[in-house]
């Protein structure tokens, strides 16, 4: 019997309400504060100028992007690394096979940090490249990777580069089940949050400046990306149930 999509998200939901009480609580205050202080605190990411877009238009907006980070880049990497360890706690607090509680999977999670970091940044640059050049190829690439932080947790001695190679051999099959889902939540995580970024880009203006209005929109965006980044999660820890399920 094969899962498609939709029962892959069935599923991570039914792990979601059922681990709620502990999830919910690393999420808020590792992906989400971080995210939101950043969002809060630094200027935005300079947006992409309308088409036609021509070289030297192109290289206006790398050098506008260069200077952004050279000011606002350390805080957000800051907020991503963060993130993942919060994730990669989730993920222990899930897979591990001891059982370990909340207290114990944060202290996994800090000693086994810098391979968590290597294993997300392994798979962030690729799948970011596809996103850039069409989104699909990149959710693929994401579908092919995900398995690789929830294989990490289920079994320690796995370095990353070995983890990476796992999630592509336990993916197979089921790509296209696992892609679905992606774009489904992509899609989702899109529309959700595109009216807010322009609410963002106008509340910055000075003419229409409101500190308390914008706090709740940056709040209401970083929330969105705890969302997605704990969907995306849960959707590889069910993928690598499944697949450890028969064998593979």
């Amino acid at each position: 019997m094969t899962i498609g999509f939709a029962g892959l998200l069935s599923v991570a939901w039914r792990l979601l309400r059922r681990d709620a009480a502990l999830l919910l609580p690393i999420v808020g205050t590792f992906v989400f504060l971080p995210g939101f202080a950043a969002l809060l605190l630094c200027d935005p990411v300079p947006p992409l100028p309308p088409s036609p877009r021509d070289e030297i238009v192109m290289e206006a907006w790398m050098q506008a992007v260069t200077i952004w980070g050279q000011g606002n880049g350390v805080w957000f990497l800051l907020a991503e690394l963060v993130a993942a360890f919060g994730l990669a706690a989730i993920a222990l607090l899930l897979l591990d096979p001891d059982r370990v509680t909340v207290g114990q999977a944060l202290g996994q999670a800090m000693v086994r940090l810098v391979a968590f970091v290597m294993a997300s940044v392994a798979i962030a640059v690729p799948v970011a490249m596809g996103l850039w050049l069409l989104v699909l190829p990149g959710l693929y690439l994401q579908a092919r990777l995900i398995v690789a932080v929830p294989a990490m947790a289920r079994h320690p001695a796995l370095r990353p580069l070995a983890a990476l190679r796992l999630s592509w051999k336990m993916t197979k099959g089921l790509d296209r089940a696992l892609t679905g889902a992606l774009v489904a939540l992509f899609l989702a995580q899109w529309m959700a949050v595109s009216p807010l970024l322009l609410a963002d880009e106008a509340l910055r203006l000075p003419a229409s400046a409101n500190p308390l209005a914008l706090a709740l929109v940056d709040a209401l965006i970083a929330g969105i990306g705890a969302a997605y980044a704990l969907s995306t999660l849960l959707l590889g820890v069910v993928a690598y149930r499944v697949r450890a399920s028969k064998g593979t």
